[in-house]
């Protein structure tokens, strides 16, 4: 239960893990794995020793299908702009040849 002591306690934790971040005592996982012991505090979950603590939706990997359709639409970019640049340059050497 969350109480106004605890929260003040809580919030100076962040506080002080974030100012630590800030001036380079710890990367960016070190971080945070602190703030979300912080947060499980927070909510007063109790994780078990044997099972990991839960991972957030916006760390887990994307859907297979996601990241295969964003691969699919950028594959083809490189071979657009290759063929433009050939029929730019078949254009060019056609008016030199044209105008001898």
């Amino acid at each position: 239960m969350m109480t106004p002591e605890k929260e003040k306690e809580l919030a100076a934790q962040m506080r002080l893990v974030a100012r630590q971040y800030c001036d380079g005592a710890f990367n960016k996982i070190e971080y945070r794995r602190r703030r979300r012991e912080i947060l499980v505090q927070c909510v007063d979950q109790d994780v078990s020793p044997n099972e990991p603590p839960p991972i957030p939706a916006a760390e887990a990997a994307p859907p297979p299908s996601v990241a295969k359709a964003s691969l699919q639409q950028r594959d083809w970019a490189p071979y657009l702009m290759v063929g433009v640049t050939l029929v730019v340059l078949g254009v060019m050497g056609f008016l030199l040849l044209s105008m001898a």
